[in-house]
């Protein structure tokens, strides 16, 4: 929020090799040197009583300072003259923008820069405590702030403000402060302050966001009372704590702005926080509004094989195996734990089990997918069912669920022919049936199953599972 002015070194130079030519031989007095003269002005900070503001400088930018409030928006301020004299108007579009020289006695001067407005007609004689104009950010500058000097016929001082000299001067804000005693007086004749509006920002923007998607962000600000818009003024958006975006309002109050890649964490409670803030300038006072953002997000399953098969003496109960357990996630995964070869027990045997989770981003979707190369398996009492090339895969977006299932499968020798629609069942008798491609829905997601066999007694043998869902869609 700073600027290099351009002429000051110059002007300098100019009057201090004029000085320089014209000064009286050695042992002649100057007037300079002439008890009375030159005396220098009781400076006091120009801002309001009791207002607290840091200050700082950077390399080549001269003896001079910078002024920010140390709380609150400094955009819209009272500015006020340091010191009694006549003050004029200037202006530098590409460096100081709108400012006031304030002329004081005995060849000293200061400057406000970078002001939003004026408060004093050209020429006018002020008193200290005067309101000149009030802090903005005209000229070449990023953001509010007053920039202020002191000089002694054309020549930069150090800066003396409140009694005391201010330099070694600090460069970076917040290192040092200053309280105004400037105004204290309560001088009627003094010009009241602008009076700023007050504001009300409001977030009308999407509900929801997806990591690795674009998020069009936007929100309204209004005059708090009558609701009227403020248009041309800068909101900035931003999502959690470190994705920001920028617009203008338009001639509705609206400020309009995308994040073009979404990337958040995703938090037990799947929630982005949002602010929306305007820093307030000249006219108007800053308020900003907050609202907590659905995050996209999916989660996902998927196991070879689980049993339960109560025979005679020692009961089978084979837990998912292999399994990824469940993925939750709103960014890109795979989750693949290493495939089991083999599984004997007694009435079954399993071959080369796998299973694993994929996600991505951008729409966020969960395919989860399972397989194994071949099963047998033979209930008490039942056929002997076989199959091979098992492969069961469930895929879900915000916009739908989809699954499938693939085999070849033989029941008692037989070869049979399985139609390819979800849930078809076949009767094994004795109360006994195998499901294929067996689909259960949510209103998330979906398991597909490629085989679902059951019998009596409570027999229970699921192959090849997949689920797969997506979630905070609206």
């Amino acid at each position: 929020m700073r600027i290099k002015r351009r002429g000051t070194f110059l002007t300098g130079l100019l009057t201090t090799l004029a000085l320089a030519l014209t000064a009286p031989a050695t042992g002649t007095a100057s007037a300079a040197d002439e008890p009375g003269t030159l005396a220098k002005p009781a400076f006091l900070a120009p801002f309001e009583c009791d207002s607290v503001w840091t200050y700082s400088t950077y390399p080549d930018h001269g003896n001079v300072l910078d002024f920010v409030k140390a709380e609150g928006a400094s955009a819209g301020a009272p500015v006020l003259a340091s010191a009694a004299g006549t003050a004029t108007r200037h202006n530098q579009p590409g460096g100081g923008g709108q400012y006031i020289r304030i002329t004081h006695a005995d060849g000293w001067t200061t400057e406000y820069m970078h002001l939003a407005t004026y408060e004093v007609a050209d020429g006018a004689q002020v008193a200290q405590g005067t309101v000149i104009g009030t802090v903005g950010s005209t000229g070449n500058t990023t953001g509010p702030h007053l920039h202020y000097e002191q000089e002694l016929n054309g020549v930069h001082q150090d800066i003396e403000l409140e009694g005391n000299v201010l330099s070694p001067y600090p460069s970076e804000y917040g290192e040092k402060f200053i309280t105004s005693t400037n105004g204290c007086d309560g001088d009627p004749g003094d010009p009241d302050p602008p009076v700023l509006k007050d504001t009300a920002l409001a977030y009308d923007g999407p509900a929801t966001v997806s990591n690795g998607s674009p998020a069009p962000l936007s929100a309204k600000l209004t005059e708090k009372e009558g609701g009227a818009p403020v248009a041309d003024r800068e909101v900035t958006l931003t999502l959690g704590t470190d994705q920001t975006c920028k617009a203008k309002t338009d001639a509705a109050g609206k400020a309009a702005c995308t994040i073009a890649a979404v990337a958040q964490p995703l938090t037990d409670s799947a929630t982005v926080p949002l602010k929306a803030t305007f820093a307030g300038d000249e006219a108007y006072k800053p308020s900003e509004a907050t609202a907590e953002l659905k995050l996209q997000y999916v989660t996902g399953r998927s196991y070879g094989l689980s049993a339960t098969v109560p025979v005679l003496v020692l009961p089978i109960v084979i837990a998912p195996t292999p399994d990824t357990g469940e993925v939750r996630t709103a960014d890109a995964k795979a989750v693949a734990p290493a495939c089991t070869q083999n599984i004997s027990a007694v009435v079954l045997t399993a071959d080369a089990l796998c299973a694993n989770v994929t996600t991505t981003t951008g729409p966020s979707t969960s395919t989860a997918k399972s397989t194994l190369t071949k099963l047998s398996l033979g209930l008490p009492g039942l056929p002997v069912i076989e199959a091979t090339g098992i492969t069961a895969t469930s895929t879900s977006t915000c916009t739908a669920s989809t699954g499938t299932t693939d085999l070849k499968l033989t029941i008692a020798g037989t070869p049979v022919t399985v139609p390819d629609i979800p849930d078809y069942a076949i009767d094994l008798g004795a109360g006994a049936k195998v499901v294929v491609n067996e689909q259960t829905r949510t209103a998330t997601g979906l398991t597909v199953n490629a085989l679902h066999i059951s019998g009596l007694g409570g027999a229970d043998v699921v192959v090849a599972s997949s689920t797969s869902a997506a979630h905070n869609c609206t």
